[in-house]
This record gives C-alpha cells, structure tokens and sequence, in this order.
C-alpha cells in the first residue's frame, strides 16, 4: 500500500483525507451543521424572502433568482406538491418580518453560520490563539451569511442570463432543435463553477494565513461535484420516500435532514481534502499539490 501511495500522489491524497475526516471527528461536525442547519432553515428562507421583497422593488427578477437559488442548494424544498414549503407560507412569515423579528431571524441564521465556521475551524485545525473571539466571530459570520447568500443569488441570476441567452442564440442560427443537450451540458459547467467559488468561499470561514491557493481550489472542486452529485441524486431521493409511511408523517422535513446531512459531510470531505493538500505528505511534496 505504501508503495501504491508513493506512486500515485492522489491515492496517497485520498487516504491522508479519509483519516484526517476522521482523526477530526468530521462526522460528529457534519452532525452539528446539520442540527442548526435544520433549525435555522424556515428563518433563513423568512429572512430571504424579506430581504428580496425590498430589493424587488428595484429589481423585479429578484423573487425568481431566490426561488431558483433555493432549490439548488435544498432541491424540492420550495414548491407547490405536497408536503412541499409554499412560497405564499413563507412570503406570509417574510412580511410579518419587522426590525425585532428580522434580528430574530438573523441571530438563527448565525447561529448555522456559526456551528460551520467551526466544524471549517476543526478540520484545518486552526490553533486557538487564530481563533477570532466572541464579537469578531459574530461580525464574520454575519459577513460569511450576506456574502455566501449573494454569491449564490448571483451565480443562479448569471447561470440564467447565459442559459436564456444560450437557447435564443440557438434559435437564431436554426439550431434549436435537437441540440437541448448543449444548454444542459452549460448549465451543469455553470453551475459547478458556482458551486466551486462558493465551496472557495466557504472555505475562508476558518482562516486561511499562509495556505496556498491550489489545495484549496482543488477541495472546491472536489465539494462542488459532490453536491451536483447530491443534487441530482435529490430527485431519486424525493421519488423513492413520497409514497412510504415515514414520509408522510414527516414531508419535506425528513428529506430536509437527510439533504443537510450529506451535503454537510460533503463539506467537510472537501475541506478534509484541501487541507491535507496545505500539508507534505510522508511520501514527498508532490502528493500535497
């Protein structure tokens, strides 16, 4: 095995991130995201909405881009099936959304924010002492949620610019049909591009002074083709539970914890694997690139 690992560089990578994953407990961490990624799923989606509704004013595509970015990050969430979240529901609980409620609301969204940034902290193992205290994490973290939910919003508004864009070029040179394929295959390369700066972004939650670059990039690929993969997947998942018993007791809260799960470990599997990257391998240097 030693010598398998000293010839082939991303093998060695792969085993150095499965026993990092678990030397930090990245399960047990992937299980505290999960927890306040559930409690604080409706208040964000509340606090979105309410945030959306003014910029709407202005910008009137704004309401779709939201609806549109929730369901690539939590696929099937929103809609009108059964056991399903309704927009009008949370758009109800959005303006009943004043000063007070929206601090509220916000203070459950850090709180995510918060159980990521340090489950991100665990797994890059940044000494205490480049820990940020009690006020300056809560000033990142509000940072970390405005900016990762804007990064989000805009890669689904530029995702859907080009693919409109994409299918009346098609049209215009007589190529649009049989030729689906095309915008597909460009909104799946869009989309793990987003997937990958947001991945890059999140990332930087947990300080990152004198990592190189590279490693980094290479576990934001790495996590955004696991969540495609995720997303793609949700489908199946949604079809195989509608019809079994614990889904109809549960709805869309059983599928949404399964969903925060995985994409959870999926997090932290990326960061595992960018961070053994930032670190020399026994074998030599060439296995952390």
């Amino acid at each position: 095995m030693a010598e398998l690992r000293s010839r082939f560089p991303l093998l060695d990578r792969t085993v150095r991130t499965q026993t990092h994953y678990a030397d930090v407990g990245a399960d047990q961490q992937a299980g505290a995201i999960t927890y306040y990624g559930f409690l604080s799923t409706f208040p964000i989606l509340a606090l979105a909405f309410f945030a959306v509704g003014q910029i709407a004013k202005v910008y009137a595509g704004a309401e779709s881009d939201l609806v549109e970015a929730i369901d690539q990050v939590l696929p099937g969430l929103v809609g009108d099936d059964a056991g399903q979240l309704k927009i009008a529901d949370i758009e109800s609980a959005a303006g009943a959304v004043g000063i007070i409620g929206a601090i509220g609301l916000l203070y459950a969204g850090l709180g995510f924010i918060d159980s990521l940034r340090k489950a991100l902290e665990a797994v890059f193992v940044v000494p205490d002492k480049e820990q940020p205290g009690f006020l300056a994490a809560k000033a990142r973290d509000l940072a970390a949620l405005i900016g990762l939910g804007m990064i989000l919003l805009v890669a689904v508004a530029v995702t859907g610019l080009i693919r409109t864009f994409s299918v009346n070029v098609l049209q215009w040179i007589g190529l649009d049909e049989g030729f689906g394929w095309l915008i597909v295959l460009l909104t799946l390369v869009l989309g793990l591009a987003a997937n990958t700066v947001l991945f890059f972004a999140m990332f930087h939650l947990a300080p990152q002074k004198g990592n190189p670059k590279r490693p980094l990039w290479a576990g934001a690929v790495l996590g955004a083709i696991g969540f495609e993969i995720l997303k793609q997947a949700s489908t199946l998942l949604l079809n195989a539970t509608q019809g079994q018993p614990a889904f109809q007791a549960f709805g869309i809260a059983l599928i949404l914890v399964v969903w925060i799960h995985y994409t959870s470990m999926v997090i932290m599997y990326a960061a595992s694997f960018a961070h053994v990257g930032t670190t020399p391998s026994e074998f030599g240097d060439a296995a952390a690139g």
